[in-house]
């Protein structure tokens, strides 16, 4: 490997004569490209070859912008960041010349607006996110040549800046005396990154134009206050990013307008020497943009609930907190993992090339300590997986609103196996196209449920949810994960409850959906998938090359196991629909239902789905049925796990108790999951067992668990391992083999175990 470094250095050398003997540039510069970075950049160009290869594609696009002029808008910002580290690294001042000629082009343009139409609004728009692009680029170029520069193109430069980007923007959307928009009405990724791309192009002019001073104190408050707004009830209004770091419009989006602050904030420390106005919650950001990735060979995806693509990435953003300093080994597995996409490779960029990681840091990348299972109530979004390494299994669930760029998928789910989205999510179209809302984002686009066809009202897609949707009680515990969503809000025009469980449960995953309509009608369950789907007997399987799950519904109704539909009646329907093809509104793509016989207006639905592997046969199932309840046996290599599904626990009974026995338990719990070892007799009492929603489980005067509120709990009798959702006063009683281990070590006393009322909880939860 050295002797590779030095083989393209040497090359490198040659190609560029006096790239490290020529005199230096001026050191002026401030920002990306001042004398340290520049300094830092030259060490890792003569040595290191995954910098030889970034900057030699700078090279190449300074040396072609050179050879002739860009004309698209995008491409000459690129070429001034590109020519501006050319000069800066090889002091080289045909490069310095090649930005001086683009820079005084676009300081003559009268209107640097590229989306023409937004000027013929009421009020007109005088800024767009072609000019927050132009001002950052274009302020980054005139710092690094700006010692090479004449006063009088100077002068002009930056008048030209202020003119075209810098005046307009703060007008439209900072400053009061003119300001247009709202953070309430526009303040996603466009307020983000039109506002930000100009305040990198203000710290650019502080020693050439007396107000910037003051444009990049206000940028820098207004950075807190975007990031840190709230939402509106009255505007029917998101937050912008919720606590736990999720942003409202997906991951392409997210990405957008934080990239731009980030690049703000990298730029006013490069400028000042200390850091921009404190943004706390900054930093979690990169857990949601993680937890949405999909490793999978040939370059890693994301999660493209509403418009965002599966190449989206925050790669940007995590390279900005890398360059800030928050050295987190995982945003660098990230990042290599989406660098093969066009344009996601955030180290190409010739802003990050000065903070490439070392070959040592790079060494140390990785996934080791990411959890298996996150959630992100603010925005509705829970993502589980078996585990981080390339083409496992993914399950992902999304339940929150619908604004903007989100679409009517409240309780929509995705599966990823063996690098293929098996169960997936219909994607989306241009958005000038007729299909992009009048397919792509309604409910029957994605894996919901519907009743008459219906699920969330279209008038959501424009005016937003009034009632969102909601995730809690994740649970991810070795061999078991259980989440519950409400859906409820967001459908509430068709539906009184929209209850989805997910229970995760060794190989097999498990969707209990708990439906009330208003009225009496036809509940169906959809489907979409990639690859073929071909129903043999009771189960559907669906494969895409080397990729297959195995999709099962058990209740209301399974399928029949052989015959024509009309043969049996009483069975669970399976339906062809037409849908569209992601990004194709012109290809047509099946999607399925399952349709149970008859119409009701309450329902329940249990599917199994076990994604397959060729090695081994998935767990077997079998449909259990009682007095007041319904449930499966779940039989894999390992372990015999029984669930029960209380049916006077799903609300219609109030104020009652919902007293029920499950497999020979007595419990008010909702939801009850027993579990014990293959190959050994299920005797009086599990070694694991899950409650979900009970006060107390008992069997033959054994006590396993009491609450006097109820709770959601996960409990390894053998290990002690406990994970637990409950209010923040409760004392929870449970029975106990050993120590329970729950953030703390709770003693075992007589085969009971007290735990104590939370300390300090957090009630905005």
């Amino acid at each position: 490997m050295a002797y590779l470094a030095r083989t393209l250095a040497a090359l490198l050398l040659a190609a560029t004569p006096g790239i490290v003997h020529a005199q230096s540039a001026g050191s002026g510069a401030t920002l990306s490209f001042n004398a340290a970075n520049i300094a830092r950049a030259k060490r890792l160009v003569a040595s290191d070859p995954v910098a030889v290869a970034r900057w030699q594609a700078q090279y190449r696009l300074a040396e072609a912008a050179l050879a002739k002029a860009p004309g698209d808008p995008r491409r000459i910002d690129a070429a001034l960041e590109a020519l501006a580290l050319a000069y800066r690294i090889t002091g080289e001042q045909r490069f310095a010349d090649g930005a001086r000629t683009l820079l005084l082009q676009r300081a003559a343009t009268s209107d640097w607006l590229t989306d023409l139409p937004l000027a013929r609004r009421d009020p007109p728009w005088r800024s767009d996110l072609g000019m927050g692009f132009a001002a950052a680029s274009y302020g980054i170029a005139y710092d690094a040549i700006r010692d090479t520069l004449s006063l009088k193109d100077r002068r002009t430069i930056v008048a030209g800046l202020v003119r075209g980007a810098i005046a307009p923007i703060l007008d439209d959307w900072v400053d009061g005396r003119r300001r247009i928009h709202a953070l309430d009405t526009m303040g996603h990724n466009w307020w983000g990154h039109i506002v930000f791309g100009a305040g990198v192009g203000v710290l650019a002019i502080l020693r050439d134009e007396p107000r910037a001073a003051e444009w990049a104190r206000r940028i820098d408050q207004a950075g807190v206050e975007w990031f840190e707004y709230a939402g509106s009830r009255f505007e029917s209004k998101p937050a912008t990013f919720g606590p736990d770091g999720a942003y409202s419009e997906t991951i392409g989006y997210a990405e957008l307008g934080l990239h731009s602050l980030m690049l703000f904030r990298r730029s006013w420390q490069e400028a000042f020497g200390s850091p921009a106005a404190a943004i706390p919650g900054i930093s979690r950001t990169a857990s949601y943009f993680l937890a949405a990735s999909y490793p999978k060979a040939g370059g890693w995806v994301s999660l493209n609930f509403g418009d965002s693509r599966p190449p989206s990435c925050g790669c940007h953003t995590l390279a900005d907190l890398w360059a800030l300093g928050d050295h987190d080994p995982a945003y660098l597995r990230y990042i290599d993992g989406f660098a093969g996409v066009a344009d996601k490779d955030a180290w190409g960029d010739a802003t990050n090339l000065p903070y490439l990681p070392d070959a040592a840091d790079r060494a140390r990348a990785g996934t080791a300590g990411l959890p298996t299972a996150a959630i992100f109530p603010s925005q509705g979004l829970v993502t589980m997986r078996n585990s981080w390494a390339e083409g496992a299994t993914m399950f992902a669930l999304k339940s929150g609103f619908t604004w903007n760029h989100n679409h009517a998928d409240a309780g929509s789910f995705i599966l990823y196996h063996h690098g293929k989205a098996l169960l997936a999510d219909s994607g989306h179209s241009s958005y000038a196209t007729p299909e992009y809302d009048g397919y792509y984002r309604q409910s029957v686009a994605h894996n919901v449920v519907t009743i008459d066809g219906k699920a969330e009202p279209p008038s959501d897609l424009y005016d937003g949810s009034r009632f969102m949707g909601s995730v809690d009680h994740l649970i991810d515990a070795p061999g078991f994960r259980y989440l519950w969503a409400d859906a409820t809000g967001p459908t509430s025009r068709n539906f009184q409850r929209n209850f989805r469980n997910i229970l995760w449960i060794g190989d097999t995953i498990l969707i209990i959906d708990d439906l009330k309509s208003w009225d009496v009608g036809q509940f169906e369950w959809l489907l979409h998938y990639q690859g073929t789907a071909r129903r043999s007997g009771q189960v559907l399987r669906i494969e895409d090359g080397d990729a297959a799950v195995a999709v099962r519904p058990l209740f209301p109704q399974p399928f029949p196991e052989a015959g024509l539909p009309t043969d049996y009646p009483e069975a669970m329907r399976l339906v062809e629909h037409e849908g569209l093809k992601d990004e194709d509104p012109k290809a047509k793509q099946t999607y399925l239902g399952f349709q149970p016989a008859g119409k009701s207006e309450r329902e329940k639905f249990v599917v199994a789905i076990q994604p397959l592997e060729s090695r081994s046969a998935p767990a077997r199932i079998e449909r259990l049925e009682g007095v007041n309840w319904i449930g499966l046996r779940i039989s894999g290599a390992e372990r015999v796990t029984e669930v029960y599904l209380n049916l006077l626990a799903d609300g219609r009974l109030r104020h009652r108790n919902a007293n029920a026995t499950l497999g020979g338990f007595e419990t008010d719990a909702y939801l009850l999951a027993i579990s014990w070892p293959a190959g050994t007799s299920r005797g009086t009492s599990p070694d694991r067992f899950f409650v979900a929603d009970g006060s107390y489980v008992r069997k033959d005067e054994q006590v396993l668990l009491d609450s006097l509120s109820k709770v959601f709990a996960h409990v390894d009798l053998t290990s002690g391992r406990v994970e637990l959702s409950r209010q923040p006063s409760a004392r929870v009683r449970l029975a106990c083999k050993v120590s329970i281990q729950l953030g703390t070590t709770v003693p075992c006393r007589g085969g009971t175990a007290l735990l104590e009322p939370i300390q300090n909880p957090d009630l905005t939860k």
